[in-house]
């Protein structure tokens, strides 16, 4: 069963076409990912699903519902965790927490509340002024209050950027909450490790396009006579040998950082790359050999990378 289904969306702001032409479905109790860079019509997309822009053409269907023209009863009906923590820094943990009850129109709304609090362990910081939250403890209220209306369906929209590692995988916890109550979730992220590890399915999506869909060892699966080698040197290598390696027949792409080397290639050239690495006379501390990651896939189908698993 489908709880979203959108065929051919389009939404054009002037000239620029922000999404072009989108087909997919959210399935129930599934983790689907949206995953591309920053600008390639992700959060457009969830604006359109729960009705807060209208399409220029195409439909979104949610529990059945046009979506352009039941946007309220949309968004009662959907669990939403934005980027930054939409909250008042003047109230508190519970004031917040009871404004969004309200606001969803949920009748008991203290009670819903009381098991808000418990169920992510808020209690010591309930009745303290939000500006007093760790950045930590702000996450854990985002979250909360995504789940105020005890929905089927939750919206994710990057809900982990900026956060430091730790952060991060305490806010995988709570998505994986989500998926252990059986909820549906979209994930929206520009971090393939992410979308790796929680997804059950994934969209590529570029350039408000869709690339590519299925699930992540499908879509790697496609891309199979393709390696990824990581080598890291006792010093840095130089760029003739960087510009040698590019050129060779079958290395499809080269990444240099300090004294890391990422070459994605074709099965047939990893002779060719050992050789040159081997007559360059460089000291390899460490070498591993992978199979393309989803970066190679985005990159396969974009001739572009995704932004890598590392903070900023």
């Amino acid at each position: 069963m489908n709880l979203v289904e959108i065929r051919n969306l389009t939404r054009k702001f002037g000239r620029l076409t922000a999404v072009d032409n989108v087909s997919f479905e959210i399935r129930k109790e599934e983790v689907l990912g949206l995953l591309g860079p920053n600008g390639a019509g992700k959060s457009t997309i969830i604006d359109m699903i729960v009705g807060l822009r209208k399409p220029t053409s195409g439909s979104v269907l949610v529990y059945g519902l046009d979506s352009s023209k039941n946007g309220l009863e949309v968004r009662r009906r959907v669990g939403y965790v934005p980027q930054q923590a939409a909250v008042f820094d003047d109230l508190t943990v519970r004031e917040n927490l009871s404004l969004a009850a309200e606001m969803y129109g949920i009748s008991s709304f203290k009670q819903r509340v009381a098991e808000i609090i418990k169920e992510y362990d808020l209690g010591e910081k309930a009745d303290k002024l939000t500006h007093t939250l760790s950045g930590g403890q702000r996450r854990q209220l985002n979250f909360a209050l995504g789940s105020i209306p005890d929905s089927q369906l939750m919206i994710l929209d990057e809900p982990t950027v900026g956060l430091d590692p730790t952060r991060r995988l305490e806010a995988w916890e709570f998505i994986r909450r989500f998926q252990e109550k059986g909820k549906t979730v979209l994930l929206t992220t520009h971090y393939m490790e992410e979308a790796d590890a929680l997804c059950s399915r994934i969209v590529l999506i570029d350039r408000g396009k869709i690339v590519a869909q299925g699930r992540s060892e499908e879509l790697k699966a496609t891309l199979s006579d393709e390696l990824l080698i990581e080598y890291t040197f006792a010093e840095m290598a130089s760029d003739e040998l960087v510009e040698r390696l590019t050129g060779l027949q079958g290395v499809l792409q080269v990444e240099h950082e300090g004294l890391s080397l990422e070459i994605t290639l074709k099965r047939s050239a990893l002779p060719h790359v050992q050789q040159l690495v081997h007559e360059s006379k460089l000291l390899i501390r460490n070498s591993s050999q992978k199979e393309v990651t989803l970066n190679g896939v985005f990159f396969h189908y974009t001739g572009r990378q995704l932004i890598k698993d590392k903070e900023e």
